[in-house]
C-alpha cells in the first residue's frame, strides 16, 4: 500500500507541486515549500463542524496553532469550520521509498492519536452537556 502511495506522491509533487493520498480511510495532503526536497504534509484529526469544544478552544493560541511540542508535528485551527489539521514540515530525499514510508507511517500513527484525544475531548463536553 505505502509503496503505490509513493508513486502517486512523487509523480504529483514533480508536476503539481502538491500530492495527496488515502491512507488508512484519511487523506494525507502534500505540498512543496520553497526549499528544494522539503514538505508539508497535513491531514484533518477533527472536524468541527461550526462548533469547537472549549477544551480544544482554550488550547488555541491567537495564532491558530495548538502546539504541544517544540518541535515535529503540530496542530493549526481552521477558523471558519472550527476545524483541527495535523501540520508536519519534512524532508524528503526525491525517490527514496523507505524514509518516505516511515514518515507517512508516522505521521499516520499521530494523526489517529489526535483524533482519538481530541473525540474524547468533544464527547466529554457533549456527556456533560447532556448530564446536566
Amino acid at each position: 500500500m505505502f509503496y503505490k502511495c509513493f508513486l502517486l506522491v512523487m509523480s504529483q509533487l514533480a508536476s503539481k507541486r502538491k500530492a495527496r493520498v488515502i491512507i488508512h480511510g484519511e487523506t494525507v495532503f502534500f505540498t512543496a515549500t520553497e526549499k528544494p526536497n522539503h514538505f508539508t504534509l497535513y491531514t484533518k484529526v477533527y472536524s468541527g463542524e461550526g462548533y469547537l469544544p472549549k477544551e480544544i478552544r482554550s488550547c488555541v493560541s491567537s495564532s491558530g496553532l495548538l502546539r504541544w511540542e517544540q518541535t515535529g508535528a503540530y496542530l493549526k485551527l481552521d477558523p471558519l469550520t472550527y476545524s483541527v489539521y495535523l501540520f508536519q514540515e519534512a524532508q524528503m530525499e526525491e525517490g527514496k521509498y523507505i524514509p518516505f514510508k516511515n514518515l507517512l507511517s508516522d505521521f499516520s500513527s499521530v494523526a489517529t492519536e489526535w483524533r482519538e484525544i481530541l473525540c474524547d475531548f468533544a464527547e466529554k463536553e457533549c456527556s456533560l452537556i447532556s448530564f446536566n
